[in-house]
């Protein structure tokens, strides 16, 4: 019973969390900016604005160094004990070597749940070893945001690729596609198209089928203004 209820209760986060997403498209489609967020203690580029903090689940894309340490070493005693060791340090090595190997191929690292800041300029990372990382938007050279897989991963010009996953992944999908293509291009990136095909349908009805009441006014909190997520609840 326990594990049903949790199950229900993850399934509805994730509802409401896609309809976030949904909210942040229908009201960037209608026209309108992305609400200020105030921060305090991060220091911002002259121009920048905040719009989004949440935590999310970040990753790079490298390989490793292939550094091995190699046993070796003069062995007496018997002929037989010293083959035996002789054996067993080859196959020590060996295995160290296979691991180097396999560490030198590309995979997803330093996998971490940790604070996220969306500007209009960048996105940057808390990284608790390293402090604060900045993304900035001018040098993604690829971008896919994939709400429906719950990631977003980009590219960059001199650094590994970014990945950030998580329940907070349409809203940033839309935020980010909004940022680095533009207020012309955005609404045409395929990975956030399933978000885009509901923000239009909700400009003309609600969800249960009935008309929207009110107006999307600009510059104005009115019903189509989506939910910060600096103000959301853990």
């Amino acid at each position: 019973m326990g594990r049903k209820k949790d199950a229900a209760a993850a399934a509805q986060r994730e509802r409401e969390e896609w309809q976030l997403g949904v909210d942040w498209a229908r009201w960037l489609l209608a026209g309108n900016a992305p609400a200020e967020l105030t921060m305090y203690g991060l220091v911002l580029d002259p121009g920048e604005t905040a719009y989004i903090q949440t935590n999310a689940q970040y990753a790079r894309l490298y390989g490793g160094n292939g550094r091995y340490t190699q046993s070796g070493g003069f062995f007496f005693g018997k002929p037989a004990m010293v083959v035996g060791m002789m054996a067993a340090t080859a196959a020590v090595n060996a295995s160290r070597k296979s691991a180097a190997k396999r560490d030198m191929q590309q995979s997803w690292r330093d996998v971490q749940e940790l604070p996220v800041v969306a500007t209009n300029f960048r996105l940057l990372c808390h990284v608790p070893a390293k402090g604060w990382m900045s993304f900035y938007y001018s040098a993604v050279q690829e971008f896919y945001p994939d709400p429906a897989n719950w990631t977003i991963t980009l590219g960059f010009q001199n650094a590994v690729p970014l990945r950030l996953s998580g329940l907070a992944t349409p809203t940033l999908s839309v935020l980010t596609s909004w940022c680095v293509l533009g207020n012309n291009r955005w609404y045409g990136e395929p990975g956030i198209a399933p978000l885009v095909r509901e923000a239009a349908g909700s400009q003309l009805q609600g969800g249960s089928g009935a008309p929207i009441e009110g107006e999307i006014v600009q510059g104005e909190i009115g019903p189509g203004t989506p939910r910060r997520l600096g103000n959301l609840e853990p």
